[in-house]
C-alpha cells in the first residue's frame, strides 16, 4: 500500500501541477486575444502610432485645395478675365484673391489701362504729386487725366475699398478723357434705390447702366455704396473696352473752318462752258455779297485796294 499511495500521490501532484499551469496560462491567452483589435488601426495604416496622424495632414491638404478654389475666379467671370488679360487690361496684382474687394489704388491701375487701350496713347506721369499718401504712378496719371481725385486735397486713401458709384464715375470720366463724344448720351436712372446714389454720381451711374455695363441686382437695386470684388471690376473693365473699342471718333469741324471752305466749294462746282466763258458770269450781280445775309454792310473792294 505504501508504494501505491506514493505513486498515486505523484500522479495527483502532476495533475495539479498541469492544471495550475493551464490556469495561469489561460488569462494570458485571453489578454493576448483582446490586444489584437487595439492593434488593428495601426496594422491597417501600415505605420506606427505617430505616423497614424496622417489623416490630419490629409485634412490640411484638403483645406489648402479648398483655399485655392476660393482664390480662383468664379465660373461666370473666367471668360471675361481671360479676355481682359489677352487685351492687356489688367495688372498682375489683381490676378489673385478674386473674391477680395478691390481698392482705389488697384482700380486706378485698371482704369489707366482702359484709357490707354481705347485712346491708343500712353498716359503721362505729371511732374507734381499732389498726394501725400501715395506715389503710385498710375494713380498720378489718373488724377492728371481728371479720372480720379483725392478724398481730401492732399490724401488719396489708396487702400480704401472703392464703391460701385465711384467705379461708375471713374469709367465715365475715363471715357470722357478719351473723347467727350463717347459720353454724349444721357440716360435716366430707374433703380429702386436711386435715392441712395450721390448727386455727383447720378449721371455716371445712369450712363453706365444705360449702356448695359453696370447692371442692377435682385429687386432692381444698384447698391451704390457697396464695394466691388476684383473679378467684378475686371469684368466691368473688359465690358467697357469691348463696347467702345470700335467706336469711330469724329472730330467736330469748327464753324470758322466751315465758313472758310464754302467759297472754295462753290468755285470747285463751277465748270468752264464750251465757248470759253465761265458758267454763271452773268449772274454775279444777283448774288448778295458776303455779309449782306447777316445784315452787315458789304465791304467795298475798291476801298480796300
Amino acid at each position: 500500500m505504501g508504494r501505491k499511495t506514493a505513486k498515486m500521490f505523484r500522479k495527483l501532484l502532476a495533475i495539479l501541477t498541469i492544471c495550475t499551469l493551464i490556469t495561469l496560462m489561460f488569462p494570458g491567452l485571453v489578454l493576448a486575444e483582446e490586444d489584437v483589435p487595439e492593434e488593428d488601426p495601426i496594422v491597417e495604416n501600415g505605420a506606427t502610432g505617430e505616423e497614424g496622424d496622417e489623416p490630419a495632414d490629409q485634412d490640411e491638404e484638403a483645406a489648402d485645395d479648398q483655399g485655392e478654389e476660393v482664390d480662383a475666379p468664379s465660373e461666370w467671370a473666367v471668360p471675361e478675365i481671360e479676355l481682359a488679360i489677352e487685351n492687356g487690361l489688367v495688372t498682375e496684382k489683381v490676378l489673385s484673391n478674386y473674391q477680395d474687394d478691390i481698392t482705389r489704388e488697384d482700380f486706378c491701375e485698371l482704369i489707366v489701362k482702359l484709357y490707354e487701350a481705347l485712346s491708343g496713347e500712353e498716359a503721362q506721369i505729371p511732374e507734381e504729386n499732389v498726394f501725400t499718401d501715395t506715389e503710385n504712378p498710375e494713380i498720378l496719371k489718373a488724377n492728371a487725366l481728371g479720372i480720379v481725385f483725392g478724398k481730401t486735397e492732399t490724401e488719396f486713401f489708396p487702400n480704401d475699398n472703392i464703391t460701385r458709384e465711384e467705379i461708375a464715375v471713374m469709367f465715365y470720366r475715363a471715357l470722357k478723357a478719351v473723347h467727350p463724344s463717347l459720353v454724349a448720351e444721357s440716360f435716366e436712372v430707374t433703380f429702386a434705390d436711386m435715392d441712395e446714389i450721390s448727386d455727383w454720381a447720378l449721371e455716371a451711374v445712369g450712363f453706365m447702366s444705360g449702356k448695359g455695363i453696370i447692371k442692377g441686382m435682385d429687386g432692381n437695386i444698384v447698391a451704390p455704396k457697396a464695394n466691388t470684388l476684383r473679378e467684378q471690376a475686371i469684368a466691368l473693365v473688359y465690358r467697357t473696352y469691348e463696347l467702345f473699342k470700335d467706336v469711330e471718333i469724329e472730330e467736330p469741324i469748327a464753324e470758322e473752318e466751315v465758313e472758310a471752305e464754302e467759297p472754295v466749294e462753290g468755285e470747285a462746282e463751277e465748270e468752264p462752258v464750251e465757248d470759253g466763258s465761265e458758267e454763271g458770269d452773268g449772274n454775279d450781280e444777283d448774288e448778295p455779297e458776303e455779309g449782306e445775309e447777316n445784315d452787315e454792310e458789304p465791304v467795298d473792294e475798291e476801298t480796300e485796294e
